[in-house]
């Protein structure tokens, strides 16, 4: 009879797993070979720790069930190896033994549960189901989280898109900054998620543009104050268009911070020093380098040397400098050819 929590079990669940199953005592290692093998989709077998790591290391399993006490290998040095190459495969623990040091090198390496001999079989399938139910649950909230953030990217991308219909020239500005500032973030050891917002957030920084007169973004020739003003409007414009949404990422910030400065000369808040945002910082400085060194409507393009002879001279008034020292190491790393 099945007790009340193993009847619990999702034996279709079961019946997709596979397991390898390490024991040295051939009498126990053929009675529950027999039994595993009646429940699970696959079930190999090994006689000790050394032979069980061979086997994990050609094929992986979704659960490892494992004696402690064996020749050659054991059970946990076997695990601690298991756990460096896949963490997040469960391993459960068959042993008679209660010694404090057993304990102790179980909890260090990782061990998810342990049964005690005699086995109880239907205590066995139990810790089996509830590891592998945790870990697989955890493997579909990441694989949704995935799907999340590849739903985020595909939207920022069609905003990019949308914006290139205002002015042809913004869409290839944009992807470029977003190319650099990626690298710039990359160079600083940030972590990859943040990475991962400074591209995104460098990929619509200039979204606001939606709300600025297209003749005015097309205007060959030099912008008088007034159309300045308007073109300067975008800043705070983008932010506002997205600032009600909750992307994981400073998007929002980004946006309207991307034309501040370091001094507080910059717009549309005069924000200095480390009230602007890391993100924005790293953004401002990408997008200076690109636009001085591409064309525009109203202007030649002045070239890589005239961008960065900018930002070495602005470093620590206009520009984070911390920033402009690993965009300067990105670029002398790509011989100043970045794109």
């Amino acid at each position: 009879m099945n007790s009340p929590e193993t009847a619990a079990v999702d034996t279709n669940f079961l019946h997709t797993l596979s397991v390898l199953y390490v024991e040295d005592e051939e009498e126990v290692r053929t009675a529950l070979t027999k039994f595993l093998r009646r429940r699970f989709h696959r079930v190999d077998v090994a006689e000790n720790g050394s032979q069980g790591l061979e086997l994990f290391r050609g094929d992986g399993y979704d659960v490892v069930v494992t004696d402690v006490k064996m020749p050659v290998m054991d059970g946990l040095e076997m695990a601690r190896q298991i756990k460096f190459y896949r963490e997040e495969v469960p391993v459960i623990v068959v042993t008679a033994y209660n010694e404090t040091d057993y304990f102790l090198r179980a909890i260090e390496v990782g061990v998810d549960r342990y049964v005690k001999k005699p086995v109880d079989p239907n205590l066995l399938i139990e810790a089996i189901y509830k590891a592998t139910q945790v870990r697989f649950q955890e493997r579909e909230l990441e694989i949704s989280r995935q799907r999340i953030l590849d739903t985020l990217t595909q939207t920022i991308a069609a905003l990019s898109r949308a914006i290139e219909k205002r002015a042809s020239y913004t869409d290839s500005h944009q992807k470029r900054v977003a190319q650099l500032a990626e690298a710039i973030a990359q160079e600083m050891g940030r972590e990859k998620e943040q990475v991962l917002g400074i591209k995104l957030g460098a990929l619509i920084h200039d979204i606001g543009f939606i709300s600025v007169p297209a003749e005015i973004l097309v205007k060959p020739g030099r912008l008088d104050p007034t159309e300045m003003a308007i073109i300067k409007t975008h800043a705070h414009e983008g932010g506002e268009i997205l600032g009600d949404i909750d992307f994981p990422w400073p998007i929002a910030t980004i946006i309207r911070q991307h034309h501040e400065r370091w001094d507080g000369s910059g717009y549309p808040e005069g924000l200095k020093g480390e009230e602007i945002t890391l993100e924005a910082r790293i953004v401002a400085v990408a997008d200076v380098v690109e636009a001085m060194s591409s064309h525009r409507p109203y202007r030649a393009a002045l070239g890589i040397d005239a961008a960065l002879a900018e930002i070495q001279a602005n470093r620590g008034k206009l520009y984070d400098s911390a920033v402009v020292d690993c965009c300067l190491k990105v670029m002398e790393k790509n011989n100043r050819n970045f794109w």
